[in-house]
């Protein structure tokens, strides 16, 4: 269970606004904020009934911290000192109503939408859509519009404040625009200026933390980056690991069983060396470093510390409870550090901005000046900036209008909850009831790709149902599948596409890792290809003046190019989607894993998928398939001669249907190479690894992510599927 998810259970049940607040009660009536229409409504399949239904007592306060500063309350007593466990969660769930979905509101009149349209004026050279101008001509005290990919979330936040301007409402110092980064807050600052020609804060949530705290008791504290935030932690890791053998003992525990087994007596040595040119234990030391950073940062965006974890995992860990608590016997030092580091300097970190601004807020030693905050992104959301939006409102109420897509929430690795907006309405109940408007309208991508992509994310009925559309009756093609047995086969196919498509086109190739791009760069044994690993930019030698890029999906969210090939379509840890398994101990940091099979890589997925403006190119891995491609294909028709036309293409495109082509042949393997213990290989499948064992006629196989493979050595070798690194 989720921290985030106890969280929910709190807010659906939080008591009315305070009345300390310096304005009325957010559900008394204000002028000029239209009445809202009674919501029309409908259940949602939900995985989070029971939030709704619970009533949680009000918080403890945690005693401070002795080794810091800082206040870093323990969840389980500063939110919420009642809390349900799983098995109540269920119960609940079992005996609850089921939760109810906003509908979207109706399209205002034709002739108030051309008069609100008279008002707004054009925004960027362009008249927004009847939706657009529903959405904020319509809007309430509280409002989210959910906007599909490509249908103008931005020019709708533009459009939304120039209508505050001109009808008189707001001033520009009392509009606030949140947005979740620096980029996009620039672009959002530029672009309102240049429409109203009025400056708007556009800021993102960590600036107007560190805006907050600065403006308070604590204004002169300098920013510890997270660069050397890392190096800290890093730093202090590799130092007991190097002199503290109880604590090497338990990192190589930590590690691998394997690891620890093979270095467990050498490591009891005070004068031990760490074995650097094991590339095994090179790889594990990384992914340890790596994890202890990123849970260690969202202790302090959660403001919890070590003991906190502690209660926490004795109360949620179950099955993982035993190496949740190891996890945290390698972290506590760590933690230490990271914190003694800023107390040191009174710096504050990254986390610190919004976690400091929310007391300076509550104390009473910042006040906001704002009416209307706008929320670009708000799937986006995590429960800090929840957290600070909550305790603005709660000292001088505002209006609320947020605009963003459940479909692309996909960031929960870092602190975004899906449920923050899937159940916005009943978190800022006391705040009033709240409008829900949708915009539909795209002309980023074509209708086929419109409907295949809607189809795919809409098979996780916790979403919000919406369909796009382009209004462009065009018929089109924009989605094939194409494949290949070996990384060879498809680096010729993806070298064969490119040669079909216009000289000057614009190309992104996506991948699920930056690793994926190791296909291009493996495979390219004729030099067609420049690649700056750096920057993502790919030249084809044959077409210069080709735009061709490469990044991961979750980098290209915003994005659009013409043709978009999707390389990493295959099965597997690190397919599409993706089964890494996840640190247990973050677990409990993060929101509730969603009960949909692959909720979050499905949405990642479609993320995907809508950055083609004309075609997007799936390449699917035809000896470990995606199952998100095959769902894909096979779902593209509507009848069933279609139907069975489409399966028969894509078997055709996937190589079912007829033999391998016979390739070049391959060197042999040497078994005895590929069979020595300690050796490092390299498996067409699973990657690299490093054998452990071998007893004549099985090889044992550690790869990385921990998974070990006991495998045939004769097959192996006869397949060609290990080799010697």
């Amino acid at each position: 269970m989720g921290l985030l998810s106890k969280f929910m259970n709190a807010l659906i049940g939080e008591p009315p606004v305070s009345k300390t607040a310096t304005q009325p009660g957010p559900k008394l009536a204000r002028q000029n904020v239209p009445n809202p229409t009674q919501q029309q409504t409908t259940q949602r399949k939900s995985t989070v009934q029971s939030r709704q239904t619970q009533q949680l007592t009000q918080p403890s306060q945690s005693s401070q911290l002795t080794r810091s500063s800082y206040r870093a309350q323990t969840q389980t007593t500063a939110r919420n000192t009642s809390v349900t466990t799983n098995r109540s969660r269920a119960q609940s769930h079992a005996n609850s109503q089921p939760a109810q979905k906003l509908m979207p509101q109706p399209m205002l009149p034709a002739e108030q939408i051309e008069r609100a349209r008279n008002i707004i004026g054009k925004i960027e050279k362009h008249e927004l859509s009847d939706e657009q101008i529903s959405a904020i001509a319509g809007a309430g005290h509280n409002t989210l519009v959910l906007a599909g990919a490509g249908t103008g979330k931005t020019t709708t936040i533009v459009g939304y404040i120039a209508w505050l301007l001109n009808t008189g409402t707001a001033t520009p110092e009392e509009i606030l625009v949140l947005s979740f980064t620096k980029a996009s807050a620039d672009e959002m600052s530029n672009r309102i200026t240049q429409s109203t020609g009025k400056v708007i804060r556009a800021c993102t949530f960590h600036s107007i933390g560190l805006e907050i705290c600065r403006s308070s008791t604590i204004a002169n504290r300098p920013i510890i980056d997270g660069h050397t935030s890392n190096n800290v932690v890093r730093n202090a890791f590799e130092y007991l690991l190097e002199h503290n053998v109880s604590y090497r003992l338990l990192a190589f525990k930590l590690m691998s069983q394997q690891l620890l087994d093979k270095y467990s007596t050498a490591a009891r040595l005070e004068n031990f060396q760490l074995p650097t040119d094991d590339y095994a234990f090179n790889q594990y030391r990384q992914n340890l470093i790596d994890t202890t950073q990123t849970i260690i940062q969202h202790m302090r965006s959660n403001n919890i510390d070590t003991a906190g974890m502690q209660a926490l995992n004795e109360r949620y860990g179950g099955k993982n409870i035993g190496r949740n608590r190891e996890m945290l016997q390698l972290i506590e030092p760590l933690y230490h550090a990271y914190v003694q580091n800023f107390a040191t300097n009174n710096g504050i970190d990254f986390p610190g901005m919004i976690v400091d601004a929310i007391s300076c807020v509550n104390n009473g030693s910042y006040r906001h000046p704002y009416k209307y905050v706008l929320i670009d992104e708000y799937q986006d959301m995590s429960r800090p900036r929840y957290e600070l939006i909550r305790a603005l409102r709660l000292q001088h109420d505002f209006s609320l209008f947020c605009v963003g897509d459940d479909w692309q929430s996909i960031y929960r690795f870092a602190g975004s909850d899906l449920h923050l907006i899937l159940d916005f309405d009943r978190i800022w109940h006391a705040w009033g009831p709240t409008r829900m408007f949708q915009i539909t309208t795209t002309r980023r991508f074509r209708q086929s790709l419109i409907d295949a992509s809607g189809a795919f994310v809409m098979r996780d009925t916790n979403l919000y149902v919406k369909h796009l559309n382009n209004p462009s009756d065009k018929k089109d093609y924009s989605l094939k599948a194409l494949g290949g047995h070996t990384e060879e086969e498809r680096f010729n196919v993806i070298v064969e596409q490119l040669r079909k498509l216009p000289k000057t086109a614009s190309v992104l190739l996506l991948g699920r890792y930056r690793s994926d791009i190791n296909l291009m760069i493996r495979c390219d044994q004729s030099g067609l290809f420049s690649i700056d690993q750096s920057t993502g930019n790919i030249r084809f030698l044959e077409k210069p003046d080709m735009d061709i890029r490469f990044m991961t999906a979750h980098a290209s969210k915003g994005l659009q190019r013409d043709f978009v090939f999707l390389l990493c379509c295959s099965g597997g840890l690190k397919g599409f989607p993706s089964t890494i398994p996840e640190e247990p101990l973050l677990g409990l940091l993060l929101p509730e894993v969603e009960r949909c099979p692959h909720a979050e890589e499905r949405r990642l997925f479609y993320v995907a998928m809508t950055r083609a403006r004309h075609k997007l190119v799936l390449f699917d891995c035809k000896t470990m398939p995606s199952v998100f491609v095959q769902e894909v294909i096979f779902n593209l028709p509507k009848s069933r001669a279609e139907r069975e036309l489409a399966k028969a293409e894509t078997n055709r495109a996937l190589g079912r249907n007829k033999p391998a082509a016979a390739g070049p042949a391959l060197p042999p393997v040497d078994v005895a190479a590929v069979t020595r213990v300690g050796a490092a290989v390299q498996h067409a499948v699973f990657g690299r690894g490093v054998v452990t064992e071998f007893d004549g006629r099985f090889v044992t196989v550690e790869f990385s992510g921990m998974r070990v493979k006991k495998l045939d050595a004769a097959l192996v070798a006869e397949k060609h599927l290990l080799w010697d690194l």
